[in-house]
């Protein structure tokens, strides 16, 4: 009997320890998701933790609690919760890796957590790591998408891989065979456009619709030639919450406010980011308060300083740091004196990091010392928000004694390129791009090269597809140092798009 007790005991802790856990993304959760996505974490949290009470075997709350490590860390930027969360994502994966295989929400769900934690490591330099992690993450949705071709939430992040992948530059292609995966620009459009389609058609896939939308409004404004398709995902956002001001959800201001800003419609972005949440039942998103400095900057407004200064005294992550400062100086040279300028201007070498372009940017102008020529400056920032017409009065005229160095005259030529493509005036711009492309090739600068990535823009909106790859070509070509990431993104973006259609 004894020995018939312990075989039944030892049979009975078998069977608990080969137990797996399923996944009922019921409407419990898919409040707490909304929740999340909406940076209410506290709300979020205690809906999952009441949803792990009433159904223990659930995998659905882990995965959902593991998007607020992901946005803690993606957004907040800072190196000690990155490693408290690490711990707390390592949990995570542990149970999901016990999870329902038959289900397909098993590799899904493996999938999205190494893929945000992939995101995350990008941010701290940890590159290796988070190749490897876009590899797991890959090759988990390609099966998962194999095994169950119609589980529509896999064609997210397989549409955002293929897309993502797609804008790599060619001599970048070892990067593309470490991660292991192919694809193009259109084709991962096409499937994050499949879900949503669905979201928009069944409520079933209704939740996955703001995530779509952020996706796509994302991929349209940075590597699409029509920015102004991105506008179409407004109306849907609005239409998505009917019963809720988008203006509460942060991330879909960031998305709205990108959207306006990219399309020239500045005073729009202002009204949404000064409207935008604020209070302690969100989690804080300060880059909020960059975006509504860059965009009073723009409009030339005399308090886009309080902006910044606020984003630096209140933010402790990684970016934008020295782009704050630097366009602090921008601010004090354009409305105050040179030796202002020069003093914010100093502040950007001693602090921040320069991982992105935008701070790279700030950096190099630091490092170089070359005050920049304060009319071009003013004609800059008011075509960067849409003023076309203040930008061009400006600039032109019969007086250019502000022309002093050959780089002025070569920001200069540009410059108006830029304002008549902005006025939708396209070969005007062509003739003052290939004027830039001409004098600057092998600048250190960004006007050429972005220059030649705008004439390719224009020739694939005309539908010459050969014109266009050829100045797409020239882009990735130059010499520049200054937003080169940026601009061979998006000139690789467009060779993959004329290229491939």
């Amino acid at each position: 009997m004894v020995r018939a007790l312990i075989i039944s005991i030892l049979s009975l802790s078998f069977l608990v320890s080969e137990a797996q856990y399923h996944y009922d993304f019921n409407q419990n959760c898919r409040d707490a998701y909304s929740l999340v996505l909406s940076l209410k974490f506290k709300e979020g949290e205690k809906l999952i933790k009441a949803e792990k009470r009433a159904n223990p075997d659930n995998n659905i709350p882990y995965l959902i609690e593991n998007y607020i490590y992901f946005l803690t860390v993606f957004i907040g930027e800072r190196e000690s919760d990155f490693d408290e969360m690490e711990d707390l994502h390592d949990e995570v994966v542990d149970r999901l890796k016990d999870g329902d295989k038959l289900s397909p929400y098993y590799r899904y769900s493996l999938a999205q957590a190494n893929l945000q934690w992939a995101f995350v490591r990008t941010k701290f330099k940890e590159y290796v790591s988070a190749t490897m992690e876009i590899n797991r993450a890959y090759r988990l949705l390609e099966d998962n998408n194999e095994e169950f071709p119609d589980f529509l939430p896999n064609k997210i992040n397989l549409g955002l891989l293929h897309t993502l992948i797609g804008t790599i530059p060619d001599k970048y292609n070892w990067i593309k065979k470490m991660v292991g995966i192919e694809g193009t620009v259109n084709q991962g459009t096409a499937e994050i456009l499949e879900v949503l389609d669905a979201s928009l058609k069944s409520g079933e896939y209704g939740i996955y619709k703001a995530e779509c939308l952020f996706y796509l409004s994302f991929i349209q404004l940075n590597l699409s030639a029509d920015k102004k398709k991105a506008l179409d995902y407004i109306d849907l956002i609005n239409a998505d919450t009917i019963n809720e001001n988008p203006a509460t959800n942060p991330l879909i201001v960031y998305a709205m406010s990108r959207i306006y800003m990219g399309n020239g419609m500045n005073d729009k972005a202002i009204d949404l980011l000064l409207s935008r949440p604020h209070g302690s039942e969100y989690y804080p998103f300060d880059y909020l308060d960059y975006l509504t400095g860059l965009t009073k900057l723009q409009r030339l407004d005399k308090d886009a300083d309080v902006y910044f200064k606020k984003y630096i005294a209140e933010f402790d992550g990684i970016n934008y740091i020295k782009a704050s400062y630097q366009k602090i100086a921008w601010y004090e040279l354009m409305f105050n004196s040179p030796e202002k300028y020069k003093e914010y201007i100093a502040k950007v070498e001693d602090n921040g990091y320069d991982i992105i372009d935008a701070d790279k940017q700030a950096e190099r102008e630091a490092e170089k010392g070359e005050m920049p020529n304060p009319v071009l400056l003013k004609a800059r920032v008011a075509f960067d928000g849409g003023y076309y017409e203040r930008a061009l009065i400006e600039i032109t005229g019969p007086n250019r004694d502000f022309l002093v160095t050959a780089k002025d005259s070569l920001e200069y030529t540009y410059r108006i390129g830029r304002i008549y493509d902005g006025m939708e005036k396209p070969m005007a711009a062509v003739a003052f791009y290939k004027m830039t492309i001409e004098k600057g090739s092998e600048s250190e600068t960004y006007f050429a090269a972005n220059a030649a990535l705008k004439t390719g823009i224009i020739y694939e909106k005309q539908g010459d597809k050969e014109q266009a790859a050829i100045y797409y070509r020239k882009a990735m070509n130059m010499e520049n140092k200054e937003y080169k990431n940026s601009i061979d993104q998006k000139a690789k973006a467009g060779l993959n798009r004329v290229e491939n259609d």
